[in-house]
């Protein structure tokens, strides 16, 4: 299909650019993606000036079914939006003009941006206007790149991407991004401590490969580790008892798909060597296991190469298969003199605005597993077989087969120091003094990271501690403090303050109470804002399951003094199954005998946005009937104010009940509180008049 005017005339190479730091309105939908403070003066080069002619367009021009296309899904989703905006239980979006105009791709690759602007007359939009900025939405993104042997493919980087990643020019491009890698310092690990027990692929066109162990104390080499789903399906294991079978040797046919694409890739590579948990762990033998899980700290760390099968939900998948297909458009292109053909075809909008979900993938099966986390952070440099193509990522950046790269990588412990993003303060910390507390840098890479593990799934829920141990072992010598079952000895009373976000207690054992551990969610800990401790630890122990320090606890408590006040559910007219609340209201109120009687919402360790958070919340208030509970307050965070004595500040605290038949307290929630709800100033109470609790 030949190509309109305007998609012959584009101007691609001097296409207008916007600034890079220009935020966006996160949606958490895949099509309506909106940037509120676009600069008036920036428009883009014109395109079709409605969603009409652009319809009747694409009938004839296949450049434009490309953006139609995109334009389309923005349109339906507006269009099933608006039944729930108008009963008030999603946020109304305004609508775009449907005028269009191209900008450069900002960063991430060749290509432009198609937008279209909101013309509102609303309070928000009127002053947005008084700033010279107004809404402007994405309604496609196009990305350009060209086949090998074009006169142009010098100039530009992307590739169609191969139908199989098994394919010998898919297996080439990652050969040549690992050997352009080999060349960085701070990646290529060289040759390393092989680990105690390693699969030898042998022969490239031999059918089996075998175990190798025990591996000599001291050999050294290169190997590859596998990070992947198990999945549902019968996994082929080491065991005591085929453990020697295993060392004969492996028929390559009768192992999942995954181990088999694994293999191909290792030897195609040049790899000798080849690491994966299920064959180099004897999984029927829990102390085995525990010892060779409290090393994937050296195991992932040493490994020449991660590859992640990040699109296989189980083993049995496989991830060198073939890819979904993507539409190309062949046009003239023309670079620095040079002339050739490139090829468009069509960006994912919410990826292109969020350049992170780029980076981590969240839609694949891998980026759900709790171990993936942590094989992907340890490792040096890794290499991401998606659904929809190939990535290969280091600390020089991160690239895919079409031209991605971003100067970014995942959180990885061996990121260079300082790196290329300055550590800006985000705008709304302006006044605020903040935390500058010893190793507060150091620890908040630890809290990131935890946002990220937090929801992560596990097959077996006794996994917690243990699928993060080894990156809580490289922290505890950064940060020099003891493990106490998630959190640290020296920064305890800041740990403790975490808030259960989208969070579910678990009903087997695993953590104290007062660990994030003993649930899945997010954690949300930190903090990034000067506090003042009011609560003092004086003492702390964990009973560990087996030697690892990092690893499975059977239990655990923390003795501390600080100040605490009795909480009241306030369940006058509270009903959280009542149409159209909003789902904070889920969390029921609670006040103090000599505070505000209005009171302020709880936080309880519930999932309070879930479509069953109603019942939760009604469970746990049920659960409460007859029990008294506590805000057990922690720290008072500054505010902007500069004066201390009259700082109103926001006093963090913990909801906690006795235990059944005991003294001991168990944590049942979060309050962010102030002395209005307090009716006092905990901070003025003496120290000699503050009780002490033990939490377990």
């Amino acid at each position: 299909m030949p190509l309109c005017s305007l998609c012959r005339d584009i101007p691609w190479e001097s296409l207008p650019t916007i600034p890079d730091d220009l935020g966006a309105i996160l949606s958490g939908l895949p099509y309506i993606q909106a940037i509120p403070n676009w600069p008036t003066a920036v428009r883009g080069h014109p395109h079709h000036q409605s969603l009409d002619t652009l319809r009747q367009s694409a009938s004839s021009c296949s450049l434009c079914s490309l953006i139609c296309e995109s334009a389309e899904n923005v349109q339906k989703e507006l269009e099933d939006l608006k039944p729930k905006w108008e009963a008030g239980e999603a946020r109304q979006y305004d609508w775009p003009t449907w005028e269009m105009w191209l900008v450069k791709r900002r960063k991430g690759g060749d290509g432009c941006w198609v937008m279209s602007f909101v013309d509102t007359q609303s309070h928000w939009g009127q002053r947005r206007k008084d700033r010279g900025v107004e809404e402007a939405w994405m309604v496609a993104a196009l990305g350009i790149c060209v086949r090998d042997g074009d006169f142009l493919d010098s100039l530009i980087v992307g590739r169609p991407v191969e139908v199989d990643g098994g394919t010998p020019t898919a297996i080439g491009r990652a050969q040549k991004w690992l050997q352009e890698c080999d060349e960085h310092s701070d990646c290529n690990p060289g040759e390393t401590l092989l680990p105690s027990r390693i699969i030898d692929v042998g022969d490239v066109n031999s059918p089996e490969v075998r175990l190798w162990e025990p591996v000599p104390e001291g050999t050294i080499g290169k190997y590859l580790s596998l990070s992947y789903c198990w999945g549902k399906s019968k996994e082929f294991t080491t065991t005591r008892a085929t453990i020697e079978e295993r060392k004969r040797g492996i028929t390559i046919a009768d192992i999942p798909a995954t181990y088999q694409d694994i293999i191909k890739l290792t030897r195609s590579l040049g790899i000798r060597y080849l690491w994966i948990d299920s064959l180099c762990i004897c999984q029927d033998e829990h102390s085995d296991w525990e010892r060779e899980s409290a090393k994937m700290l050296s195991t992932y760390s040493n490994a020449y190469l991660t590859v992640a099968a990040s699109r296989a939900s189980e083993s049995a998948e496989g991830f060198l298969g073939p890819r979904s297909d993507r539409k190309y458009v062949q046009l003239d292109y023309s670079r620095g003199g040079v002339q050739g053909e490139a090829l468009a075809f069509s960006l994912p909008l919410r990826e292109e605005l969020v350049k992170n979900d780029y980076i981590t993938l969240p839609k694949e099966p891998l980026s759900e597993r709790a171990w993936g986390l942590q094989e992907r952070v340890l490792s040096h440099r890794v290499l991401l077989y998606g659904t929809n193509q190939m990535f290969f990522e280091c600390n020089r950046g991160y690239r895919g087969e079409d031209g991605l790269f971003l100067k970014e990588r995942h959180d990885c412990i061996h990121k260079r120091e300082g790196g290329d993003t300055p550590n800006v303060i985000p705008r709304y910390y302006e006044g605020f003094e903040l935390n500058k507390r010893p190793k507060h840098s150091i620890l908040k890479g630890w809290y990131n990271l935890l946002w990220r593990y937090g929801p992560k799934k596990l097959s077996h829920a006794a996994d917690k501690l243990p699928a993060i141990s080894g990156l809580a072992s490289i922290y505890s010598e950064r940060i020099e403090s003891e493990y106490l079952a998630g959190l640290w000895r020296h920064q305890i009373i800041e740990g403790l303050a975490w808030q259960g976000l989208d969070y579910r207690r678990v009903s087997e054992y695993r953590a104290p109470s007062w660990s994030w551990a003993s649930g899945d969610g997010i954690p949300a800990t930190g903090q990034t804002i000067a506090f003042d401790e009011l609560a003092t630890m004086l003492d702390a122990k964990i009973t560990l399951k087996g030697d690892n320090p990092f690893g499975e606890v059977t239990g655990g408590w923390i003795k501390l003094c600080a100040p605490i006040e009795q909480l009241y559910l306030i369940l006058d007219n509270w009903d959280p199954e009542t149409p159209g609340h909003v789902p904070y209201e889920n969390n029921v109120k609670v006040r103090t005998a000599g505070g505000n009687p209005e009171g302020q919402h709880s936080r309880f360790d519930f999932a309070f946005t879930a479509d069953d958070a109603p019942q939760q919340a009604k469970k746990i208030v049920k659960s409460l009937e007859g029990v008294e509970i506590f805000a057990l307050i922690l720290l008072k965070s500054r505010s902007s104010k500069r004066d201390p004595a009259n700082d109103e500040g926001t006093y963090y605290a913990l909801i906690v009940s006795k235990v059944n038949g005991t003294e001991n307290y168990q944590r049942l929630g979060f309050l962010h509180c102030d002395k209005e709800l307090l009716g006092r100033r905990p901070e003025e109470q003496p120290k000699e008049q503050l009780s002490t609790f033990t939490l377990v």
